[in-house]
């Protein structure tokens, strides 16, 4: 039961107290008009129990309810037969003020959180923290079931990830927590496509117009970080941003390109509402994101490093190899897809002849694979072949685990294609170096420039293949300081109060 549902009801209570205050104060009153008063007493109450049964609390409100009802009949009955009575005021005032103390101190604001892939969690783990340690707040965690989709766009494959979030986040089955009967005051989303994403979708329930119905507050936070360098923001024209009564974005820049995305697409049609647009742009706020937050969590008292990679991290005398994170992305791969293929190749080539230096951490996008198999099932068996061979090599480490952050802790570089991931990487000051399709991997550039790449490091910059080459990687990384950067963000915090403000107003 929500604020909302709560202050109807405390409201009909109210209502009941100034009936009962009237029926004690009016000494002259018809047998009809007395009958007509109580009876809708009486209704008033039963729609409380009602109401209270939806919820599944009528039970903490039951006696008081009987009681208050049964002090109601009896008058009525006994008024009727002996035609005077004194009116029981003051037990019935007494009833209707333990309704209202229950209802005032049972109350919290009910707050849940929808993530469909566990590996994106961390966009609303913070957020999700700062909630359950609110004494006022009952923070769900209700992981929602989605499909994937065929070449056609038709529902394929059914998934639910519950199973794979982190231990200690209690999940409440999406079966046992009915949005529609519950009712909660606040709904965080993180994925905002509906039905308009071609590669997954979550069942129609979770759709954003459907949870707006549901809650007073619908909340979206992005699953992902931008990359300033990449300016394209055809991302955020969605149905969740329209439906959301606030989005949250991670900065000021990124919130330009996405209000810049709107503005684009209300002059391109014309016939979509002024006012509507000005909704959709005052919801936007640069608040930050939850995934920095975990950035604070990256380092070995957290992560502690798996016995299976610590044997491929480091070499027998007990020295470390470069460890080297590589991202590969549906993006990427779409645009440029044999040659991307090639690349992919290339890359693994390299660090297979070079296992004694490196350890390749490889990273691919949870639904690259999803995509590939719209494209054709046999390029889809090539890749699963390619992944096979990959880990059979045993120079590296094929991570598809819902928590990145392990990887994080242990990498000394990020390699591959732009992402969200290469953006929370560089908040790390370590180098971030963009894969380049048509430069060969071990290519080492006759003039090599150690001051601009430190440059580039210093400004947090993506740092071009060309600029940094893999083979270079190990050298490069001597010259620097090689205590790591400790991170300070809550923006899971100030997302949370920002919420608690707007709930509370």
């Amino acid at each position: 039961m929500n604020t909302r549902d709560s202050k109807e009801i405390l409201n009909l209570v109210t209502t009941l107290k100034e009936a009962n205050t009237y029926l004690a104060s009016s000494e002259e009153m018809s047998l009809e008009l007395l009958e007509q008063v109580i009876t809708n007493c009486l209704t008033a109450s039963d729609n409380i129990s009602q109401t209270l049964q939806t919820f599944g609390e009528l039970d903490h409100y039951q006696a008081e309810l009987a009681t208050y009802q049964s002090l109601l009949k009896d008058f009525l009955a006994t008024i009727s037969q002996a035609g005077e009575l004194a009116y029981t005021a003051q037990a019935i005032a007494e009833c209707l003020d333990q309704i209202t103390i229950k209802l005032k101190a049972k109350h919290k604001r009910q707050v849940v959180f929808l993530p469909y892939k566990a590996s994106m969690w961390d966009s609303l783990a913070s957020i999700y923290e700062a909630a359950s340690a609110d004494p006022s707040c009952d923070a769900y965690v209700i992981p929602i079931p989605y499909f994937t989709k065929d070449e056609h766009g038709k529902l394929k494959d059914f998934h639910y990830e519950g199973d794979l979030f982190p231990k200690e986040v209690p999940i409440t089955s999406w079966k046992d927590y009915p949005l529609a009967k519950k009712r909660p005051d606040i709904i965080y989303i993180h994925n905002p496509y509906d039905d308009g994403n071609g590669i997954t979708t979550v069942f129609q329930t979770f759709y954003s117009d459907k949870l707006k119905q549901y809650t007073d507050l619908l909340v979206y936070v992005p699953y992902f970080v931008s990359l300033h360098e990449r300016k394209h923001y055809e991302y955020a024209l969605n149905k969740g941003i329209e439906n959301a009564d606030v989005v949250f974005i991670q900065d000021d820049v990124i919130k330009a390109g996405y209000q810049s995305a709107w503005k684009k697409f209300a002059q391109e049609n014309p016939t979509y509402p002024k006012e509507r647009l000005e909704k959709v742009l005052t919801k936007m706020v640069a608040l930050g994101n939850p995934k920095y937050d975990a950035l604070n969590k990256t380092n070995p008292s957290t992560y502690p490093l798996p016995n299976e990679w610590k044997k491929k991290i480091y070499r027998p005398d007990g020295s470390k190899k470069t460890v080297v994170f590589y991202n590969t992305t549906i993006l990427d791969f779409n645009i440029h897809r044999e040659k991307m293929w090639a690349k992919w190749i290339d890359v693994f080539n390299f660090f297979f002849s070079h296992q004694d230096e490196y350890t390749l951490i490889w990273r691919p996008h949870p639904l690259l694979f999803d995509v590939i198999k719209l494209m054709s099932s046999e390029l889809a068996a090539s890749y699963q072949q390619l992944v096979e061979q990959f880990k059979v090599a045993q120079f590296g480490i094929y991570d598809d685990s819902p928590d990145f952050y392990l990887a994080y802790t242990y990498a000394d570089a990020f390699y591959g294609d732009l992402s969200s991931m290469a953006e929370l990487f560089r908040k790390l000051g370590r180098p971030v170096i963009q894969q380049l399709v048509d430069y060969s991997t071990a290519q080492i550039p006759a003039e090599f420039d150690y001051t601009l790449v430190e440059k580039r490091l210093a400004n947090q910059e993506i740092i071009r293949e060309y600029e940094l080459p893999l083979a270079k990687v190990p050298s490069f990384l001597v010259t620097l300081d090689s205590r790591p950067t400790a991170t300070n963000y809550h923006f899971g915090l100030d997302i949370h109060r920002y919420v608690m403000n707007l709930a509370n107003k």
